[in-house]
């Protein structure tokens, strides 16, 4: 009897899949990926708060229709998670995520406009840092690439940061926020509510 239900549970689990994989065939899917700061300023509350926010933003995110991917930057940037709705799977790559080296900014929008080219739908990136690139040049060139491909630019940095070239790498001045260290969690959970709603637009 227990190995009929197991079958059963399978069935559906994989119909539910083929269903999904289906409606991802037929409609266009948001997306936006969170490009965090891992660098070794971040180390301790810094990421904390950072990682904390990232799963309010993500639920908050998801609540509006969006997948949302995961990309980690300090001297290299490494992709984490494919965009998603699942933030359980999300949780488990920011749980292991710890800070260090330097803040190479460029790769990691590079790496989400590679990712997101050949998506439809709106898409989006939410820059999250607590100071400057390695190179405010080659940064600035790769957000202006992202921009052209149609990519939404968002930007947070704390009090450390920035702030005007934070505000020129987002896509408008409103989309670019600074906030006090121990304000960190509570501005990255708040990104969420600049995101359009699926179908609206980018702005």
């Amino acid at each position: 009897m227990r190995d009929i239900e197991i079958r059963q549970k399978q069935k559906e689990v994989l119909e539910r899949i083929r269903k999904r994989s289906a409606d991802f065939g037929r409609v266009s899917v948001s997306v936006v990926y969170l490009l965090l700061d891992c660098s070794g300023s971040m180390e301790g509350q810094k990421l904390a708060q950072a990682k904390r926010g990232a799963i309010n933003f993500a639920e908050d995110a998801r609540g509006k229709g969006y997948a949302v991917g995961l990309i980690k930057f300090s001297s290299t940037a490494t992709h984490l998670c494919e965009p998603q709705q699942k933030i359980s799977a999300l949780n488990q790559y920011l749980e292991r995520m710890t800070a260090g080296g330097g803040t190479n900014m460029t790769d990691a929008i590079l790496l989400a406009l590679q990712k997101m080219s050949d998506r439809k739908g709106y898409r989006a990136m939410v820059i999250v840092t607590d100071g400057m690139p390695d190179s405010q040049e080659t940064a600035s060139d790769a957000a202006r690439e992202a921009k052209a491909n149609g990519i939404d630019i968002l930007t947070i940095g704390t009090d450390d940061a920035d702030r005007d070239f934070l505000a020129k790498l987002a896509s408008k001045t409103e989309l670019s926020v600074k906030v006090l260290s121990d304000r960190f969690e509570e501005g990255i959970t708040s990104m969420a509510k600049m995101l359009p709603l699926p179908g609206k637009g980018g702005r």
